[in-house]
């Protein structure tokens, strides 16, 4: 959930099958799309309401497919019943990025650890998806993060120190619970967006009139989320402004699919954290 400046939010990911690799032909990208990439996923209803078990399953399948598209695996479970391990499956983010998808719901299963517990609902989902793997770069401007925290309590501040090894520009996105993420910085109150060369910026200033402000989302006790940090070398004429207002919360796939058209040309790494109700 989130309010105008004051970011918080949850997201969640796993893994399964991939496709022929095509050359990317749209402008901006140097990358190449890997299209047609099944993966299945399911979340059993523990510890967490039926909606956040829906959106851990369509999660955890993105991240299937996108682990399959780039070649590597993160994590091989099966099942998800905690936030902890929902929160570490967003970095399968900073792999690929999902441009184009078809859900399908499948029947509703059920999840039994054995004959002596009883069964649990199981929400079952398959994608097909379309994979954007970025062009391998070199790690140039040095981008590095981190949040203050990793688990926040409702109403706790979080604040995100950032450092790079040239001169840079950054933009930082909230990637949140209900699915969708939003650019948080820069906005109208802390415009600059750039960086001096081994210099740590701290976002929100300590004197500025921004915070991040924890919540989970209402009726929620927990939800994951993540915060996005790219960054680009100063000189690129990149204006994050013309693809992005800040505040405005978009889905997912439109986020990451606009994201795609300069993340070439940039550096970024995925802050992920859970936030816990009071």
């Amino acid at each position: 959930m989130v309010r105008p400046y004051s970011f918080f939010s949850i997201a969640l990911f796993l893994l399964i099958v991939l496709s022929p690799a095509v050359a990317s032909e749209l402008p901006g990208r140097a990358g190449e799309i890997k299209k047609g990439i099944t993966a299945e996923a399911s979340c059993a209803i523990v510890g967490m309401s039926a909606e956040q078990s829906q959106l851990t399953a369509l999660q955890r399948a993105r991240a299937t497919a996108i682990e399959q598209a780039a070649g590597v695996s993160i994590t091989s479970a099966t099942l998800v019943t905690n936030f902890t391990v929902a929160a570490d499956f967003i970095k399968t983010y900073s792999r690929g990025f999902i441009v184009a998808e078809k859900v399908t719901w499948l029947p509703l299963g059920q999840y039994q650890k054995d004959k002596s517990t009883p069964p649990i609902p199981e929400y079952r989902v398959k994608i097909l998806a379309d994979v954007y793997i970025p062009s391998r770069k070199e790690k140039a401007i040095g981008l590095k993060a981190n949040l203050n925290n990793t688990v926040f309590r409702a109403g706790e501040k979080a604040r995100v120190t950032i450092r790079t090894k040239s001169a840079a520009k950054i933009a930082l996105f909230n990637i949140m619970a209900d699915d969708t993420a939003a650019l948080m910085f820069p906005n109208d109150y802390a415009p600059d967006n750039n960086l001096e060369a081994g210099r740590d910026f701290i976002f929100p200033a300590k004197d500025g009139k921004v915070e991040i402000e924890m919540q989970t989302l209402p009726g929620h006790k927990k939800d994951a989320e993540a915060v996005f940090v790219v960054a680009w070398e100063a000189g690129r004429k990149i204006d994050i402004l013309q693809h992005f207002t800040p505040g405005e919360a978009m889905p997912t796939g439109e986020f990451f699919s606009k994201l795609s058209e300069i993340i070439d040309q940039c550096e970024d790494t995925i802050l992920p954290y859970e936030v816990v109700a009071k």
